[in-house]
């Protein structure tokens, strides 16, 4: 759980629901966002520019990366491989790019341009596609992994926040 005002994230026991571990990662934790093997946790630090990497067996900060201005929600691609990272900026000067971390590296590989605001992160089933909702564009970005080019982008509502990839069945 990210605290955004005092600079950690908490650790939860979801057996007992108590904070086993308060670790400090940096300035203006706004989310967190497992690998799927469990074994690192990204954290976006909106007022540093960066994300912050957690090994979770040491609880400890093994990395920070620059990315875009403003970094809000990240997703991981269901093999692990990158982690993409939407740079909202502010509301004067809202952003348009989506970071793409390298895993097994730690390093930006890819900075894709959206729309404004980009903001919500998610990752279909099968990871051949990210969506990222452009909340100052009233857009939503459709990247797809394999080229790793924003392959369209649609209207939306006003403001899209969070976003959750349903499949293709709903």
């Amino acid at each position: 759980m990210a605290n955004v005002e005092d600079g950690s994230v908490s650790v939860i026991d979801t057996q007992d629901l108590t904070e086993v571990a308060r670790i400090p990662v940096g300035a203006a934790p706004v989310q967190v966002g497992f690998t799927p093997s469990g074994d690192q946790v990204y954290v976006s630090l909106r007022d540093e520019n960066r994300v912050a990497v957690i090994d979770t067996a040491s609880r400890e900060v093994m990395n920070r990366i620059d990315v875009g201005p403003n970094p809000i929600q990240m997703v991981a691609t269901p093999d692990g491989a990158y982690v993409y990272v939407a740079n909202q900026g502010t509301d004067a000067e809202p952003n348009n790019t989506v970071s793409v971390i390298d895993t097994a590296t730690g390093q930006v590989v890819k900075t894709l341009a959206t729309g404004g605001g980009a903001h919500g992160v998610s990752v279909s089933t099968d990871g051949a596609f990210v969506f990222v909702t452009n909340i100052a564009d009233d857009t939503v970005s459709i990247i797809e992994v394999g080229s790793q080019h924003v392959v369209k982008t649609l209207p939306v509502g006003d403001r899209p926040n969070g976003i959750v990839y349903g499949g293709s069945s709903r």
